[in-house]
């Protein structure tokens, strides 16, 4: 679920939601499953609280359960997010591990860690290489990158 204003980040997406919802597509169609992207996160006016997107999709897929998927460094700041505990109530947390992360799981939570997951990077990471002028071959699908370089996305010359 993309999201344009994080409200415990202190920069925010400049990005219009038009290149990011192109971006998730070209992704999207690189995947055999069939993969919905919801934009309920992008056309909120101020910041996107995760509790109100998780009671959005609670309503939506009422038959269903949901999980989110996170990375264990946002997991170490959960207690900080708006009605974190909700959350925790709502949906079945599925944790990837991170490099340099000493994230100890609660006993509160239904998480499952994925402790081998080899993927180190973040989209944070990925905007601020291409703001450096990085734009590393591994770190996104070639398309992507082509794209970003075709718009001139996060300030790339």
């Amino acid at each position: 679920m993309p999201t344009l204003s994080s409200p415990l980040k202190i920069v925010n997406s400049p990005t219009d939601p038009f290149h990011i919802m192109q971006m998730l597509n070209i992704i999207a169609r690189g995947i055999d499953r069939s993969i919905e992207i919801d934009e309920y996160d992008l056309t909120c006016s101020g910041p996107s609280y995760t509790v109100d997107t998780v009671r959005y999709l609670q309503k939506k897929y009422a038959d269903y359960s949901i999980s989110m998927v996170v990375g264990a460094d946002q997991m170490m700041k959960i207690e900080h997010w708006k009605d974190y505990q909700d959350i925790v109530n709502i949906v079945h947390i599925i944790c990837f591990n991170r490099k340099n992360c000493n994230f100890t799981h609660r006993p509160n939570m239904s998480l499952t860690w994925i402790d081998d997951f080899k993927i180190n990077i973040s989209s944070e990471q990925i905007k601020n290489d291409i703001i450096k002028g990085e734009l590393k071959e591994d770190n996104l699908p070639p398309a992507v990158k082509q794209y970003i370089i075709k718009n001139q996305l996060y300030g790339y010359k």
